[in-house]
């Protein structure tokens, strides 16, 4: 069935928009549809979502995940974007769209304990604990700053949240302090190229981002190899990956780490400030109860709202509908996590859900293949939201009366500014 996804659109994002929509689809009797525009197949109900996730079915490949959703071809027409596509064919595949045994041996490196910062679950506060606390603090400081100097409104996007979560990516991975203003451009640029269909004019401004995005993974790597230091580059060169994908690793990383922890950020910050989640913001002053109540912010905030699979032969999905082979999946990650079958009352946040509810959100995906930088995400994102609500407790939303503006992504939701008062 022919359907149009809406995320593009106009006031899709915003909350009331999209719990609406979300609840069309769960009370429909379909399981899946046939996006127009993409030609793309949208799958939504949680059990659907996490098998096509978690890499148990065989008819599914995530071959698919990091292509641009404008098709190459179409960038190719340009002849300055040639030495950017013949740059980025010599990338290889690490990560989320790499093979089986590639993705096993990236991430056995990723989550080695011997030398270097590993992103191991169970270290992650230890490895990157006081460099979170201090990126949060200044990020604070210079919210402080800007509202010192305006009598109105400070874009809460531009001044934390953005420099925030490229910020603390960028010297996870091992950049520099001064690289990191290219870094948030590259990582745009990526971002813009997964998530949205590029007019003809952008295409080689985006193309030529994701190109140097690889080349300054690689620049990196090379230093590493010189001279090692305690981050990400020198951990996964030290288990042995080969420069260049150790390089592609660093750059999937970045991507990722950056669009999670930005819009989980932006959208739990707007979430919390609303006088639907104030008693939320103010329930951060609880330490026992804010990693369940930050874990189902999150499942009902996500900033990934989807993501793609390719289906390698036909999914059988579990009402008994068919995606067929040779098609691309849109994975509908913020629906899963909105599915009243899996999550009763699914538009609340109930800091109790993770204790009482057996099934696990799929905000960072599921399986195999979850975002490997997942606990560094919700560390980045509960302490800069601790420290903002104990550094400004009366902090609120100052929204125009025509909302705020969401890129048009059809896979990250992303508030284009959010202005507040301190």
């Amino acid at each position: 069935m022919y359907h149009s996804v809406p995320f593009t659109e106009p006031g899709a994002y915003e909350p009331s928009v999209l719990a609406s929509y979300y609840d069309s689809l769960h009370f429909s009797d379909l399981s899946t549809i046939l996006d127009k525009r993409t030609g793309m197949h949208a799958v939504w109900r949680y059990d659907d979502v996490e098998k096509i996730l978690n890499g148990t079915d065989p008819a599914v490949s995530s071959r698919n995940t990091l292509d641009p959703l404008t098709p190459f071809p179409k960038f190719a027409t340009h002849l300055k974007a040639i030495p950017h596509i013949a740059h980025l064919a010599t990338v290889p595949k690490a990560i989320n769209n790499a093979a089986k045994a590639t993705h096993t041996t990236v991430m056995k490196a990723m989550f080695a304990r011997p030398r270097g910062l590993t992103l191991r679950p169970d270290s992650t506060r230890t490895n990157f604990g006081a460099m979170i606390n201090r990126r949060a603090e200044a990020a604070a400081d210079a919210l402080a700053a800007a509202a010192a100097g305006t009598s109105g409104a400070v874009d809460f996007e531009s001044v934390v949240a953005r420099p925030l979560a490229s910020g603390s990516i960028s010297e996870l991975l091992g950049f520099p302090a001064e690289e990191e203003g290219r870094i948030k451009a590259w990582s745009d640029a990526h971002v813009a190229l997964l998530a949205r269909i590029i007019g003809r004019r952008d295409r080689v401004a985006n193309i030529r981002g994701l190109a140097d995005l690889s080349r300054g993974c690689r620049r990196l790597v090379a230093a590493r190899a010189k001279e090692p230091a305690e981050d990400l580059a020198s951990h996964l060169l030290a288990q042995g990956l080969a420069p260049k994908m150790a390089a592609s690793a660093l750059m999937t990383v970045m991507v990722a780490g950056y669009s999670s922890s930005f819009g989980g950020l932006l959208n739990s910050t707007r979430y919390l400030l609303s006088d639907e989640g104030r008693e939320h913001w103010d329930m951060l002053r609880e330490p026992e109860r804010v990693p369940g109540m930050v874990d189902d912010i999150l499942r009902k905030e996500t900033g990934v709202v989807a993501w793609r699979r390719y289906a390698e032969h036909d999914v059988t999905l579990a009402a008994g509908s068919v995606v067929p082979k040779g098609s691309s999946i849109f994975v509908m990650i913020g629906a899963a996590n909105r599915d009243p079958q899996r999550f009763p009352d699914p538009h609340a946040v109930l800091p109790e859900r993770r204790e009482n509810n057996g099934t696990k959100p799929v905000t960072f995906s599921a399986g195999p293949h979850q975002c490997a930088g997942r606990e560094f995400a919700k560390l980045a994102i509960t302490t800069a939201l601790t420290t903002l609500r104990d550094r400004f407790p009366d902090m609120r939303l100052v929204l125009p009366d025509n909302g705020i503006g969401y890129a048009p992504d059809y896979m990250l939701r992303t508030p284009q500014s959010l202005p507040v008062v301190v």
